[in-house]
């Protein structure tokens, strides 16, 4: 049995932002932020967590004791004790057969200790604990006639559904139209629909295409991605602070757009998106680089509020060492109205995949090959 090793890098307090004395005077509620950061690792016991492609594909419990963390590669579902700072259970899926998951897991979703939604290329299905395929989702281009190729291609970006796994969204694009739309697929009725959002028709562009001969390569600078809330959705992106709101009961939508002090309020749109120049293309990505870059929307259920980071990541005159950034944390309340903005010179990048548990924002960090957490207690 490995022993647990719990760090605590204490006292660790950072003071952020600017000098004001009296946060409600600005109306920045982020004026006068600090915060401590603590670190945890997991115990693995006698078993060997794969970080290869760490955990971007992850889910809480609804009672936010329990981590599940699915590598994409192995098939293998992880499943930690947050509280007891230890591994619970491993879940080992089948590649091959009746209850097959894709190859590479593209994206995970937990409805709860025993469903679990897994999607691949042309791959949506739902799973128990018990590693048995429950269903298979016919949501597809054929569902959406009036989808380009390109957009049938992107049609599980941002792939979400509901806890009852009846209703499916996601936000398929094509850069060549600059279009940009909210999939919607009822499962139960077998109806979809397409809600265009037109203000985030220019995201598409930050698509830097290289094409020579039978040579291609890629690089996105802008993802979209979705939010589903008990009965409203999230539509953001990377490269802007704009979101647009869905409610799923009104069947309304609704563009919010900010204008920041301390940071653009999006990313500039690059000149050109596709190159026949090796060089030109290179230098178009470290300008890209080096632009504004979102996180998603953290909702912190105890302050009520929205937290999402920002950063611009400085040039690095050294390419083997890690890249720093600039660091920013934005506020929002339950409206998606911005109350509250703040530097955080402390921090070198923003968190990496991280979530709120208890008022605290707890993200990946790497200790010795295990899994830790970096806890940060935000007080303003």
């Amino acid at each position: 049995m490995r022993k647990l090793v719990t760090v605590l890098f204490l006292p660790l307090i950072f003071s952020c932002g600017g000098n004001s004395s009296d946060k409600a005077e600005s109306g920045n509620i982020l004026e006068n932020l600090t915060f401590t950061v603590d670190t945890v690792v997991m115990d693995p016991g006698d078993q060997v967590v794969n970080l290869q492609f760490v955990p971007s594909l992850f889910g809480l419990s609804s009672d936010q004791q329990r981590y599940y963390f699915m590598h994409r590669n192995s098939g293998e579902l992880t499943v930690f004790d947050l509280e007891g700072k230890k591994l619970i259970k491993k879940i080992q899926f089948e590649k091959e057969g009746p209850n097959s998951i894709p190859g590479f897991v593209s994206n995970f979703q937990l409805f709860d200790d025993n469903h679990f939604l897994l999607t691949g290329f042309r791959i949506i299905s739902t799973y128990d604990s018990a590693g048995k395929k429950l269903t298979d989702i016919p949501f597809d281009k054929e569902k959406f006639p009036d989808l380009t190729d390109v957009e049938g291609y992107s049609l599980q970006t941002g792939l979400k559904a509901n806890e009852r796994q009846e209703l499916f969204f996601s936000l398929p694009s094509d850069s060549k139209i600059k279009r940009v739309s909210l999939a919607i697929w009822d499962n139960s009725s077998s109806q979809s629909r397409l809600v265009p959002l037109p203000e985030f028709g220019f995201l598409t562009k930050f698509t830097l295409e290289f094409r020579e001969g039978d040579n291609y390569s890629g690089a996105g600078f802008a993802s979209l991605n979705l939010k589903l809330e008990e009965n409203r959705l999230l539509a953001f992106s990377s490269g802007t602070t704009s979101i647009y709101t869905y409610d799923l009961s009104s069947d309304s939508l609704v563009f919010k757009t900010y204008t920041p002090s301390l940071v653009p309020a999006q990313a500039e749109v690059p000149a050109i998106s596709e190159f026949t120049s090796r060089q030109a293309f290179d230098e178009a990505i470290s300008l890209a680089r080096s632009q504004i870059f979102f996180g998603d929307p953290l909702w912190d259920e105890n302050r009520g509020i929205y937290l999402r980071f920002a950063s611009i990541t400085k040039p690095n005159a050294n390419p083997e060492l890690p890249a720093k950034s600039e660091v920013f944390l934005l506020a929002f309340d339950k409206g998606l109205n911005l109350i509250g903005e703040s530097t955080v010179e402390e921090l070198p990048s923003q968190p990496s995949w991280p979530f709120f548990k208890d008022g605290k924002l707890w993200s990946y960090v790497n200790v010795e090959d295990e899994l830790g957490f970096a806890v940060m207690d935000f007080k303003f």
